[in-house]
């Protein structure tokens, strides 16, 4: 097990650069199918949700639809439970040990060192043929949507891991800009489309005393520093066709701080910040202080995950947030590049191990979670419980789901009722489910996102061979690091924009064409798929 000793071994830098990097490479052992019928017990290696764990559920055998699917499929499921921050080191643990389960759910597209190694090393199977041939439900949707399979096959074809998959397309828009709608009627104004109108409508918030307590103390638009996160201010330069970090550009990958959109993108972020149109705190906010400064009537505009938390808190005080169109300097360009956009395969995920001695009937198992019953225990719990079905619609019920007599929160109930919830095990997750939990504001916001968003700019999920792997955290950790302290000190002040043309110059000698390069190869490798 060298290889896997070494993967284990990677530094967590390049874990988070990587994301959803595979290995994909060589030859690997396939062990005995079994029996093919279905296994009276298994031993699954999975995290348990949070809202589970609170409802007071020892392990996933407490939850309905697990329930459920032992009564109809006679299987009985030992689990193994990691604690949530523990699972990484728990997964390390468990593969160095040997002693292995008959499956694992973890992120296997995101599995240091790639799924492939692990099935190298004989740590679990390859599972392309076996799918075709125990699993028809998941079979026939990958047949009806190639473009989802792509996303979890490798650049060989085979597949490693079966994930959770979102199956409609609200399921994979949780997150985008917003505003405060209250305070735009008030000052009677339009819906801000493009950036322009974007930076007329922050003007009016902080001169025109929105929050109507006779005080400038407006913060047009907060958020956090340039990263990768849902409140970062650089989604701005959605705006202007380009994003800080890789994305598809004429059929190529580009890296955004290379672009020419980028300088004007910049500018504009900048030219906010100058104006004190963006909170003078970006740099130090955390989510929570965002949020709160939204709450205390603060706040007219951010970027964050759609705005349950803000209904919660605001609903009864005549404020609203909802989501705002994705913004166009050019009409009909509403780019976005949030990888979640067009993730249907989500990293939770589920793997074979060679411990299992009935892969084939395990997989049968498995199936019921991709179609029939099993699909609807994992989205809707049990029939004539926590859902009824109403005109061909599974309604969630009030009593059980929402306003429990046991006092029990909603979030508690969903924990309990519905496997999909959490997203912790791979399922076909189904819109109908979600959008009953969802707030008006968080739905009216999903809709709204899904209805704007331009994807075509997105960088799929691309397998990297070990040596490309490498090669890319050694050199993607630095130039990360480098560019998000230049770029901050641009936007508040302490550097000038005409810095741009030496931040490019130094990233290239720090090696960025030579990634470029590696991410181009993988792209037209995903292409060929």
């Amino acid at each position: 097990m060298k290889k896997i000793k070494k993967a284990i071994a990677w530094t967590a830098a390049a874990a988070m650069l990587l994301g959803l990097a595979g290995c994909g490479q060589g030859q690997t052992t396939v062990t005995d199918e079994g029996s093919g019928e279905m296994p009276k017990t298994l031993s699954i290696f999975c995290s348990m949700g949070n809202y589970t764990i609170k409802a007071g559920g020892k392990d996933n055998n407490d939850m309905l639809p697990f329930q459920l699917m032992e009564e109809m499929t006679g299987c009985h499921v030992e689990w193994t439970h990691p604690a949530g921050s523990a699972a990484e080191e728990k997964f390390n643990l468990l593969i160095a040990s040997g002693n292995l389960p008959d499956m694992i759910v973890y992120n296997w597209s995101g599995v240091a060192g790639g799924a492939a190694m692990y099935a190298e090393d004989d740590v679990i199977i390859p599972l392309a043929s076996l799918i075709d041939k125990y699993m028809p439900n998941l079979t026939a949707y990958n047949e009806e949507h190639p473009d989802v399979k792509k996303q979890y096959m490798d650049d060989s074809g085979e597949i490693y891991y079966i994930p959770f998959i979102r199956k409609d397309k609200e399921l994979k828009v949780f997150q985008g800009p917003q505003i405060r709608q209250d305070w735009l009627e008030k000052l009677g104004l339009e819906m801000p489309k493009t950036p322009d109108e974007l930076y007329e409508v922050l003007k009016a918030f902080k001169t025109k005393d929105p929050n109507g307590n006779g005080i400038a103390d407006e913060i047009p638009m907060s958020g956090v520093k340039f990263e990768e996160t849902a409140q970062a201010v650089d989604h701005l330069l959605w705006g202007f066709g380009t994003t800080n970090d890789f994305y598809v550009k004429d059929g190529k990958v580009a890296y955004g701080v290379l672009e020419n959109e980028f300088e004007e993108g910049l500018g504009f972020i900048t030219k906010l910040y100058s104006e004190e149109l963006i909170d003078v705190d970006y740099l130090l906010n955390e989510r929570d202080k965002m949020d709160n400064k939204v709450m205390n009537d603060k706040v007219g505009f951010v970027y964050s995950l759609q705005p349950g938390n803000y209904y919660n808190n605001m609903k009864d005080s005549g404020r609203k947030v909802v989501g705002t169109p994705h913004f166009a300097k050019t009409p009909g360009m509403n780019n976005v590049y949030d990888a979640s956009y067009t993730q249907d395969a989500t990293g939770t995920s589920i793997a074979v191990t060679t411990a299992n001695k009935n892969a084939a009937g395990s997989l049968k198992w498995l199936d019921n979670f991709y179609g029939g019953k099993g699909m609807e225990y994992m989205n809707f719990g049990k029939e004539g419980v926590s859902f009824n079905w109403e005109n061909d619609y599974p309604k969630l019920s009030d009593e059980y789901i929402f306003h429990n007599p046991n006092g029990k929160s909603q979030q508690e109930m969903c924990g309990l009722a519905l496997g999909a919830y959490q997203s912790n095990f791979p399922t076909l997750q189904d819109w109908r489910y979600y959008e009953q939990i969802l707030t008006s504001w968080g739905k009216e916001s999903i809709e709204t996102w899904s209805e704007s968003a331009k994807t075509d700019g997105i960088l799929p999920s691309l397998n990297f061979t070990a040596e490309e792997n490498e090669e890319i955290a050694q050199k993607m950790s630095q130039i990360k690091t480098y560019v998000s302290e230049q770029l901050n000190k641009i936007v508040i002040g302490n550097s000038n924009i005409s810095e741009l043309a030496a931040i490019r110059s130094k990233i290239q000698s720090m090696g960025i064409e030579d990634v470029l390069a590696i991410y181009n190869r993988a792209l037209e490798r995903y292409n060929k798929r």
